[in-house]
């Protein structure tokens, strides 16, 4: 399903064209996002600040990064380079992102083609794979 969102917005994004800024479209997109957590959130009953502290500050900066300004240049790519070319070269996120984990927190990459979390021995990382329609491997 994730995928299905995410091919939507590269096409929402170049359906919109360069009639709007890359900047403002990302900032309608944050805005729009952040209300429907917001509302969400608060219809469950899960709006509160008892999770304010070091770890909900680094998703704070995770949301600054990838949501304000890695959507950003994403935007602008697609109203550059078009749908393919920048959903192609944004998919290496993963590939990055491994490579980093192995520098910064000495993360192990596994023989068998993926990387064990040292932090749950056993499991795989966030990487969820899919096997009979379930995600397998928690990632909390």
């Amino acid at each position: 399903m994730a995928a299905v969102c995410w091919a939507a917005e590269a096409l929402l994004v170049r359906m919109a064209g360069d009639r709007v800024d890359p900047l403002i479209g990302t900032a309608y997109s944050c805005v729009a996002a952040g209300i429907m957590f917001s509302a969400y959130l608060a219809l469950t009953g899960r709006l509160g600040v008892g999770e304010l502290n070091m770890s909900a500050a680094y998703y704070v900066l995770a949301g600054v990064i990838s949501f304000a300004v890695g959507h950003y240049f994403y935007y602008a790519s697609i109203t550059r380079s078009g749908v393919s070319l920048s959903v192609s070269l944004a998919a290496s996120y993963p590939l990055l992102a491994m490579l980093a984990s192995v520098i910064l927190f000495k993360e192990p990459v596994s023989q068998d083609g993926g990387w064990r979390s040292p932090h749950h021995p056993g499991r795989h990382g966030p990487t969820n794979m899919m096997s009979e329609g379930q995600i397998v491997g928690d990632v909390s």
